[in-house]
């Protein structure tokens, strides 16, 4: 399964964007199930709304979303304490739906990941 984060939801969103596409025919090809977490449906919906633009007709009510459970909170606190230790500080709302996905077993396709891959985390 692969987990869609804002970032790259919001590219999806897009209509008239170019890495959207890209990211829309990479999903296809890869012919997984994707879905989202409630945090980022939260982060996505809470931006456009904040944008003015109007999302009751949005794709995004199609997307199966996964709850942050009391499992996916130990995993986050554990992932944030290991990444103190490294020097490294996260958004907590990144650990959030980090711990999620790991706890499904799942992918996350987002820029952020890369960053900490760069730095060995």
């Amino acid at each position: 399964m692969i987990f869609i984060h804002a970032d790259a939801l919001l590219q999806l969103l897009d209509k008239k964007s170019d890495k959207g596409q890209e990211i829309f025919e990479k999903l296809e090809k890869s012919k997984e199930i994707f879905a989202i977490t409630s945090i980022t449906l939260y982060d996505v919906q809470s931006l456009l709304i904040d944008k003015g633009i109007d999302i009751s007709s949005s794709m995004i009510h199609l997307l199966q979303v996964y709850d942050f459970s009391k499992e996916d909170a130990q995993k986050a606190i554990e992932m944030k304490l290991e990444l103190k230790e490294k020097g490294i500080e996260i958004y907590s709302s990144d650990l959030q739906v980090s711990s999620i996905v790991m706890n499904k077993g799942g992918t996350l396709r987002w820029i952020i990941v890369l960053k900490c891959w760069k730095n060995g985390v």
